[in-house]
């Protein structure tokens, strides 16, 4: 996840942590087949483990369905030894969407570092921050909506870590954004679940997580079991470089309805001119070839017919000598 590779912290929290071994990420080379369960909302409002797979499905899932709306979501991880403070990182989200589609999004953090994306008009407009615009068509149809998930996905990601340790009850019906919910205290389980060893080399690091402690309420959506509104802590142990180590989490999510937002692509003179490739593509093809069909232009390019190339005269036969007496 972009939001997570960029920081050494998160590192030790969502999918780029360290590991060990050769397991190596499905999908890589060949794709899922596999497609998730159905959430169930009324098991998740009392199952610690169904509550974090609820809250780990893509926003596009309540995008629609949510009309126009703004939601904002804003975290701290901080990872000690002991009490002295390894790292830390605060993150805000901001994404406002139109219920045809179109969005803006923005992601700023603490280390001054963020992004920016548009979508409008069948174009993103993309940028880090303090640079300028680029706009291009998306890569494939998906792109759109997949970085708009990955860019929502911050709570969910939280959830998932301390889920082993997740405890559930209801606390009666709320109303927020419109939207009907139920308003769910989460806090520390007495007999925290074991869980199954990571597949994952880049999720390594979590086979050796204790969560110690967890407190907050969320408000789940009835229909969609997507967070109207959370305000989440917790703590777990892990350990990293041979050291047990501390990490904190906070995090709170809340979405509003508001009116029909104005989603325009930046002024002309703000956008890259010269078009260039989403340097992810490149970067697959390179790191699999000769181990996996290429995607994108390289593809098209490979599959393209070659023409023949045109026989090379042959080289005259030398007289014999005395030939030309």
């Amino acid at each position: 996840m972009e939001r997570a590779c960029a920081w050494m912290l998160i590192a030790a929290i969502a999918a780029c942590g360290g590991g060990s071994g050769d397991r190596e990420p499905p999908g890589l080379v060949t794709p899922i087949a596999t497609a998730p369960a159905p959430i169930d909302v009324a098991r998740a409002s009392k199952d610690g483990r169904e509550l974090a797979r609820a809250l780990a499905q893509p926003w596009r899932v309540a995008a629609a369905k949510l009309g126009d709306h703004r939601l904002t979501i804003t975290s701290t991880v901080t990872v000690k030894d002991g009490d002295a403070t390894l790292e830390q990182l605060g993150e805000t989200v901001t994404i406002e969407a139109a219920a045809a589609g179109p969005y803006h999004a923005t992601a700023d953090n603490t280390a001054d570092d963020g992004r920016e994306v548009i979508w409008e008009g069948g174009r993103l407009y993309l940028r880090p921050r303090y640079a300028r615009w680029h706009g291009r068509g998306p890569e494939t149809d998906d792109e759109p909506a997949a970085i708009r998930d990955q860019l929502a996905a911050v709570l969910g990601d939280y959830v998932d870590v301390l889920a082993r340790g997740l405890e559930v009850s209801a606390k009666g019906a709320e109303t927020v954004a419109g939207r009907a919910g139920q308003k769910l205290e989460l806090k520390l389980a007495p007999s925290p679940r074991s869980a199954a060893r990571e597949a994952l080399r880049q999720r390594s690091w979590r086979d050796s997580v204790q969560v110690v402690g967890i407190g907050g309420e969320l408000v789940l959506d009835d229909e969609l079991g997507v967070a109207l509104r959370a305000a989440v802590t917790g703590e777990v142990t892990f350990e990293r470089d041979g050291k047990r180590l501390t990490m904190a989490i906070t995090v709170k999510q809340q979405v509003d309805a508001i009116a029909a937002p104005t989603i325009a692509p930046p002024a002309a003179d703000q956008v890259v001119a010269t078009p260039t490739r989403s340097r992810e593509v490149d970067d697959r093809n390179a790191l699999l070839k000769g181990i996996a069909p290429p995607q994108g232009k390289a593809a098209i390019d490979e599959a393209a017919p070659v023409e023949p190339a045109a026989p090379t005269p042959a080289a005259p036969t030398p007289a014999a000598p005395g030939a030309s007496k």
